[in-house]
């Protein structure tokens, strides 16, 4: 059983955050009203029996980056054995392209109802990515976002993996 959603959309800007500070001279975060930017979206699965949680980012997160996602997920799983997704109802998720796809290759579509996507077991995993990653951060470029995101992701992964092992 994999989980599916989007996790963004992630911005450059200061993001605020708990750290010491002097009385009556707290650190200020610069206003930032537009994005020249623009944002990135991590479109992440979380596979529930193996506790590993990954992503692939795009610039957008419509039905076409959804489906890139997707096949990336089904080269994961080349053994063709069936796939049950659990995602949320999202309208990219529900595109005919998609569906017609997801029927060829195996993968078998778990909608979370509506206005419960609180259902999907892949959105508690990312309180402890912004955590970590983005909370009292300002990064600079996409790229350094994303590579933190990267190296976060493959440090909780092996940190679940050991503790698998060790119980």
């Amino acid at each position: 059983m994999v989980c599916f959603d989007e996790f963004g959309p992630l911005e450059l800007r200061p993001h605020y955050g708990c750290h010491w500070a002097k009385r009556k001279h707290p650190q200020r975060l610069p206003a930032t009203y537009t994005r020249p930017n623009g944002v990135r979206h991590l479109l992440s699965f979380y596979d529930v029996g193996k506790d590993s949680l990954w992503g692939y980012f795009f610039k957008r997160k419509r039905w076409k980056e959804t489906l890139r996602a997707l096949e990336r997920l089904r080269k994961k799983y080349p053994d063709q054995s069936p796939i049950y997704l659990i995602l949320d109802n999202f309208s990219p998720h529900k595109n005919q392209v998609i569906k017609r796809w997801a029927k060829q290759n195996n993968i078998i579509s778990v909608w979370t109802p509506t206005n419960a996507s609180w259902l999907n077991r892949i959105e508690c995993q990312f309180t402890e990515l912004k955590q970590y990653v983005i909370d009292n951060a300002f990064y600079e470029t996409h790229l350094q976002l994303q590579l933190a995101i990267k190296k976060f992701l493959r440090y909780r992964n092996i940190r679940n993996k050991k503790k698998k092992t060790q119980s």
